[in-house]
């Protein structure tokens, strides 16, 4: 392994230590308790929030926002793909096999072709938007900048795998996204589910949730 690898090696425990005392702190807390009469099935509202509850028409107003939802859709599994292509980036097959003749790896840097610019759009609605810009603070538009621009890297990456100045900027952009990780609010990747968990207890225990269809 190169330096530069080494060097993102360390930012990533160094992200991965950070996380963890997040978690710790949450796992410390323990269940929610509510001294209200118990009416409904909680493993059902936790359930649903993590399932059904996330689809647009079930959301507060996402099904008003379709198009913005469907971005920041692709614009996460740009970001968790970019994320594999990382770990990959360690093992000598998966540098051999973009270094290849097989093409059909491009699938993925056509993919994230796809992923970063819905990022940056994402970026640049939050930085023109009447409605969005004074909700939004330098943290956001940041970590949006980061991701976006980690999605790209790896793009660059797998499309010029040979390119040593490619690589090292690849490196250099995940070295600056996983230090800033757990000071920001990319940080919700474990504050994210103890949330939906959360609130599914919640409504479940009064059995609002799972939602029943009505005739």
């Amino acid at each position: 392994m190169s330096v530069i690898q080494y060097i993102a090696l360390a930012a990533v425990l160094f992200c991965f230590g950070g996380l963890l005392v997040f978690f710790i702190r949450i796992v410390k807390l323990g269940k929610p308790k509510d001294l209200s009469e118990k009416s409904g099935n909680t493993e059902k509202g936790v359930l649903y929030a993590n399932t059904t509850a996330m689809l647009p028409q079930n959301k507060e107003s996402a099904y008003l926002h379709l198009p913005s939802y469907a971005t920041g859709i692709l614009f996460h599994i740009g970001i968790f793909t970019s994320l594999l292509v990382f770990v990959l980036s360690f093992f000598p097959f998966f540098n051999r096999w973009i270094s290849g003749p097989d093409r059909i790896h491009l699938i993925i840097p056509i993919l994230l072709v796809v992923t970063c610019a819905c990022g940056y759009l994402l970026l640049v609605k939050r930085a023109v938007s009447k409605d969005l810009k004074p909700l939004s603070n330098p943290d956001d538009f940041i970590s949006n900048f980061l991701t976006s621009t980690f999605q790209l890297a790896t793009m660059l990456y797998l499309f010029f795998p040979a390119s040593h100045c490619i690589h090292i900027f690849y490196y250099i952009v995940c070295i600056l996204l996983f230090l800033y990780f757990p000071f920001g609010k990319l940080r919700h990747v474990v504050y994210f589910f103890a949330a939906r968990f959360h609130i599914g207890y919640f409504y479940g225990w009064r059995n609002v949730w799972p939602v029943k269809e009505t005739e």
